[in-house]
């Protein structure tokens, strides 16, 4: 009786998980892209778990680098970029995947090119990239402003400074491997309470079991 009891409270478990998990990634698992970075960044809080895309047209570098975990277990890298928006404003922006990091890198060479006269316009197509907003970690906050430094890019010279972060690091299919990775929590549980169930039914029907060699 108790091992039913405790299967029926692991089966609810993963069907509150699961329950939870589709309700709060919905729009990340099913949705299309919202708005763009420049109409989500003002309203950042409406679109904070909804596709924003941004196409970037410059770029003045890698400034940072983090490692990318769900729920403390690392499963990547985070590089961080600074992205010249047509406006004259500098953004933050993050991608892991190989190829968006190497068409950054040639953005940021195009880019530099312009800058010093070498190219009459940035000879790279812009590229539009699929993210959520959010607000940087403090620590890659410390980076961001350096970087800014260093360029000697402040708003006291004319520049305007976002501090809105576009994640392009995760794709829909990740958020699909998190709700997996949780869910596998309380399935081996179901898994783990059916095995001693079926255990404890055979005992029953042959009690010389108990005194079996294990």
């Amino acid at each position: 009786m108790k091992s039913t009891v405790r299967l029926a409270v692991v089966s609810a478990i993963c069907l509150i998980l699961f329950g939870g998990c589709a309700f709060f990634f919905r729009n990340l698992m099913f949705g299309g892209v919202a708005a763009t970075y420049e109409e989500a960044e003002p309203n950042r809080s409406e679109y904070h778990d909804k596709w924003i895309s941004y196409e970037a047209v410059a770029c003045l570098g890698m400034f940072a680098e983090g490692e990318e975990s769900y729920s403390f277990i690392p499963v990547g890298h985070e590089y961080y970029y600074l992205i010249w928006m047509e406006d004259g404003s500098i953004m933050p922006l993050s991608v892991s995947k190989k190829a968006d990091r190497e068409y950054l890198d040639a953005l940021t060479e195009a880019t530099y090119d312009y800058i010093d006269g070498s190219t009459r316009m940035i000879e790279m197509e812009p590229r539009t990239f699929t993210g959520t907003v959010s607000s940087l970690d403090s620590d890659v906050v410390k980076y961001y402003k350096e970087a800014l430094t260093y360029l000697e890019i402040s708003e006291a010279d004319g520049w305007v400074i976002r501090d809105t972060h576009l994640d392009c690091s995760k794709t829909r299919a990740s958020y699909l491997l998190l709700i997996g990775a949780v869910l596998m929590i309380p399935v081996i549980g179901i898994v783990s309470t059916v095995v001693n169930l079926k255990k404890e039914k055979k005992k029953k029907e042959n009690p010389e079991m108990d005194y079996l060699p294990r």
